[in-house]
């Protein structure tokens, strides 16, 4: 699964979500910028995301290019 909701301790209200790429990146983001993906993440489906290096090797892909050297 690409994204996990969670909440460290049930006493506190805080949301915890961990977005996890197929390639082993992971971020994670808390409170109100939880349901956000994370800056240059694409989802891929309701419960699967990329991170953005894999993102742009994707889109590199579909348009036939090659990504960038910092990719």
């Amino acid at each position: 699964m690409g994204v996990t909701f969670s909440s460290p301790d049930s006493a506190l209200t805080r949301i915890t979500v961990v977005y996890r790429c197929p390639c082993g990146a992971a971020v994670s983001e808390v409170g109100r910028h939880a349901g956000e993906l994370p800056h240059g993440w694409e989802r891929l489906a309701d419960d699967a995301c990329i991170c953005e290096h894999c993102a742009e090797r994707k889109r590199a892909a579909e348009a036939g290019t090659k990504p960038s050297a910092t990719a």
